[in-house]
């Protein structure tokens, strides 16, 4: 809810000055970091702040790469997927331009880049299966980068996914007070440059797990029935009842977590079998 109400109030502000796109984009940055972290060079021409957490149970299954949301940084951010560790999976959180310890300014031009960099340096070093977790506005940003730069990847995870920077700013416009009189303007300041709206239909085939909850208040859930309609492959979703936006993977929600590692040793059990299996479709649960 705090994101939702800095993003209404920027967006009003910043819709009268052309740079709307800015209001996706809520960093936190700290000083110096609770854990060592590593860095590499950017597309954008920032350097990316990283971190690896290694698998802490056996057998290692395979290495998870989070992109998060628009709000916060990676150590704010990691909780979504480090409880993954304890399934015997590496899992590597990063931040985009202007977060955390990353250099640079952000935006959405730069977050592409670097999604680009971080799946070019992932798929340069990894030698096992590679599975992406997606956040709200960071499943639009990876979904966009993987779709202009194919790399292999064997499944991936959208939590709370949309793929349109307008769309989504209209939507949280016209939730806010007088703003079904000024959503339209979205269409006019926004831009989708950096989206994945125009380019869903590039992206690889690849196994898919959506999750969003069916109330989910800052990006609506047929934004994610749209991305899922979209991927091709092996797919499946999770329609939810009892998540706040973006929460499902945490700590709060041990059932739902329960399901996903259940998914993600599946899949990874097929990614290393190599079996072949014809693309479909199916509703995980619904609750």
């Amino acid at each position: 809810m705090k994101s939702l109400l800095y993003l209404t109030s920027l967006l009003t502000v910043l819709l009268l000055n052309g740079c709307a796109n800015q209001a996706f984009f809520s960093p936190s940055n700290d000083r110096d970091p609770s854990e060592k972290v590593s860095r590499i060079y950017s597309l954008s021409g920032n350097h990316i702040a990283y971190r690896l957490f290694p698998a802490s149970n056996s057998p290692q299954r395979g290495m998870i790469v989070h992109f998060h949301g628009n709000s916060g940084q990676m150590e704010q951010t990691q909780e979504k997927v480090v409880w993954l560790t304890q399934h015997g999976f590496n899992v590597l959180t990063f931040d985009y331009s202007g977060f955390g310890y990353s250099t640079g300014r952000a935006t959405d031009k730069a977050a592409y880049l670097d999604a680009i960099s971080i799946l070019n340096f992932i798929s340069q070093y990894n030698h096992q299966p590679l599975f992406v977790v997606a956040t709200s506005t960071g499943s639009n940003i990876f979904l966009r980068a993987w779709a202009d730069n194919p790399v292999a990847i064997d499944g991936m995870i959208l939590d709370s996914p949309f793929s349109s920077y307008i769309k989504e700013a209209q939507f949280v416009l016209r939730h806010s007070p007088f703003g079904i009189m000024y959503d339209w303007l979205a269409h006019l300041i926004m831009r989708d440059d950096y989206a994945a709206a125009q380019s869903l239909h590039r992206i690889p085939s690849s196994h898919a797990l959506v999750i969003h909850c069916q109330h989910d208040a800052v990006v609506p859930f047929e934004f994610g029935e749209h991305v899922y309609s979209h991927i091709k492959g092996t797919k499946a979703f999770m329609a939810l009842d009892d998540c706040r936006h973006a929460r499902a993977m945490t700590n709060e929600h041990p059932h739902h977590q329960q399901h996903i590692a259940q998914w993600l040793k599946a899949t990874e059990q097929l990614v290393r079998n190599q079996t072949s299996v014809t693309p479909m479709e199916m509703i995980a649960y619904q609750e």
